[in-house]
């Protein structure tokens, strides 16, 4: 025993005499500029935000960078501007410039201090649209909005296929927006009812959602991927809306401070499938396992994620962010956990057609996205 505890005790000084303090050295004072930036093949006008990181030292956030210029050149020798909007975003005109699938594009800088910056060169491949989505029913933890903890919830997972029609399947990422309806009526005495028709937009799935979970290329189809997760709940936690009157009968909604639990009329899932380059693949790869990180021993070791942005004017110079190029599809369904299919949640196609904002509410009338 007397041994055991001589051996722990020049142990314990041995590795005491090895460790020695670290202290890095960072040059706080150097401006480093991030870039965030997408076009896709769609008819719209793109951005591209720049900033100044904050220094490693510092609490603040990060400067915008104004009154850069700012365009995109492609493969055939074109250019397209960049206005400056304000706040370090700058946007692209939808009548001058729309992405091109098969074309390759550069993002191009010159910051007001002079330094240029140029993006590696990214190919916008062809759209995809999902072969099929369905559901089928499971249970999952969920964030519950009344009591904001977690629960454990029966509804559906959304799941899609992909299937192959070309020598190589490219990569994809799902993004989701769930819109839940809810109506309800308030009947003032002697007075006509007032309609409500309300809707709430969520995130359907805030992770980075990618297809191939082990991240393998392959030219295999894609078959019953996991893009989100949609509880049956027949209730929903939703504003109240007030009435405010323009005059005569017309009304308008105002949202209050107040929530409360309605029973859903419909719910739409928006789905964006967005077909990505290698390059794009790797990056938001990259970022996905460092997100996954649980502090186990066998995670991910934190890094730095190395974007596409470099400074040509002096390699000496640092740039972070990444400027993609990506195709995007867009599709919209009815999701229907009360007339099933297959003994499994029903999933109907519908007209693409966005509510006028995320939240909201219309009086006496159904609005032009309602399902009835």
């Amino acid at each position: 025993m007397r041994r055991s505890i001589i051996l722990s005790i020049t142990l314990t000084i041995f590795l005491a005499s090895c460790y020695e303090p670290y202290y890095p050295r960072v040059n706080s004072n150097q401006k480093v500029l991030v870039v965030n930036g997408m076009i896709t093949d769609e008819y719209a006008s793109y951005q591209i935000q720049l900033s100044y990181a904050a220094p490693f030292d510092s609490t603040g956030t990060g400067t915008p960078v104004d009154n850069a210029k700012v365009y995109v050149t492609d493969n055939l020798g074109k250019k397209f501007s960049f206005y400056y909007y304000g706040n370090g975003y700058y946007v692209s005109s939808p009548m001058e410039f729309t992405g091109h699938p098969g074309n390759a594009y550069n993002l191009h800088i010159i910051t007001p201090d002079g330094e240029e910056y140029e993006s590696d060169s990214q190919r916008l491949f062809p759209e995809v649209h999902p072969d099929s989505v369905y559901s089928e029913f499971d249970y999952k933890e969920i964030l519950e909005k009344s009591s904001g903890s977690m629960v454990l919830s029966h509804g559906g997972d959304i799941l899609v296929d992909v299937k192959n029609h070309s020598d190589t399947l490219p990569h994809f990422r799902f993004a989701a927006n769930l819109v839940t309806q809810y109506f309800y009526s308030v009947c003032p005495m002697f007075q006509s009812c007032i309609l409500y028709y309300c809707w709430q937009t969520d995130n359907a799935n805030s992770d980075i959602n990618l297809t191939g979970g082990e991240y393998s290329i392959g030219s295999a189809s894609i078959n019953k991927h996991n893009v989100c997760f949609i509880d049956d709940n027949l209730f929903y936690y939703g504003i109240v809306y007030t009435s405010r009157s323009t005059g005569g009968s017309t009304y308008y909604a105002v949202p209050t401070t107040q929530y409360q639990s309605f029973q859903i009329v419909n719910r739409i899932l928006y789905l964006q499938q967005y077909t990505l380059n290698n390059e794009t693949y790797e990056y938001y790869k990259n970022i996905n396992l460092q997100l996954q990180s649980e502090g186990k021993l066998f995670d991910p070791i934190a890094a730095q994620l190395y974007g596409n942005i470099k400074c040509i004017s002096d390699p000496y110079v640092k740039a972070l962010g990444f400027f993609e190029a990506s195709s995007v599809s867009h599709s919209a369904y009815k999701i229907d956990f009360r007339n099933l299919t297959d003994n499994q949640p029903s999933i109907k196609q519908i007209s693409y057609i966005l509510p006028p904002a995320s939240n909201g509410c219309e009086i006496n009338n159904f609005p032009a996205f309602w399902i009835n």
